[in-house]
């Protein structure tokens, strides 16, 4: 009987180490995904927007991990700026296999898709203008900033920017695109009392930073708008 209850009791034993290492080894994964924010699946076909002229913008990639070098064509506002956002439709995408195109009365070609300095070059009415495109490896290359556009009410917008820099958000007219109020970012993560109406940023260094307004200075409640998130996490 002694030697039956040692050997039970070693079966035991052996049996609640095995648990312990299944459960702590079920642990770990939970642990590393949350070590880390994800990046932005809009970054794939984020890169350097370009005016190209006739309510165009060319966004400009040169990543050889995702395709590039390439140029996503795409249809914009008539009032867009450089900075605002530029997801709309797209027109065309120029590639290493498709270097040419012809949008809206405009002659495009991607040259030096094979070397180290690539380039759009735009032909309209027998004018060439040539824009080179990021160099591989930088950040507009890659996309790693991600924009994103959000109604605030009382006729604005907010355009949130999130990059390798932190959060940035400037505001614009919703009409016109005319821009006012000023810019908040980790530097100055709040407007000031002279813009009018209350913007900063919750949690500027955090994970997941958010915009809080408010356009009637206040008595009701603020909205919020999650940033975007960044398009590279390094």
């Amino acid at each position: 009987m002694p030697a039956v209850s040692a050997r039970r009791r070693r079966s035991l034993l052996t049996a609640s180490v095995l648990l312990g290492a299944v459960g702590a080894t079920a642990l770990l994964p939970v642990a590393t995904a949350s070590a880390a924010p994800a990046a932005d699946p809009a970054a794939r076909y984020a890169g350097e927007a370009v005016p190209i002229g006739r309510h165009m913008v060319a966004v400009l990639r040169n990543d050889p991990h995702a395709g590039g070098p390439e140029a996503w064509i795409r249809a914009v506002p008539a009032h867009w700026r450089q900075g605002d956002a530029y997801m709309y439709r797209v027109l065309g995408k120029l590639d290493r296999d498709h270097t040419t195109a012809e949008q809206r009365g405009l002659s495009l070609r991607l040259t030096g898709t094979l070397g180290s300095a690539p380039a759009l070059r735009v032909t309209a009415e027998g004018s060439t203008h040539v824009i080179a495109l990021p160099k591989a490896g930088t950040a507009d290359a890659r996309g790693c900033t991600v924009i994103a556009e959000q109604d605030i009410g009382a006729g604005a917008v907010a355009v949130l920017s999130n990059g390798l820099h932190g959060p940035s958000a400037f505001f614009k007219d919703a009409g016109d695109g005319t821009r006012f109020g000023g810019v908040v970012n980790r530097a100055h993560p709040s407007l000031p009392k002279s813009a009018g109406f209350i913007a900063r940023i919750v949690n500027p260094y955090g994970p997941a930073p958010k915009l809080r307004t408010d356009m009637e200075g206040g008595g009701h409640p603020a909205s919020t708008t999650p940033f975007p998130a960044p398009g590279c996490v390094k």
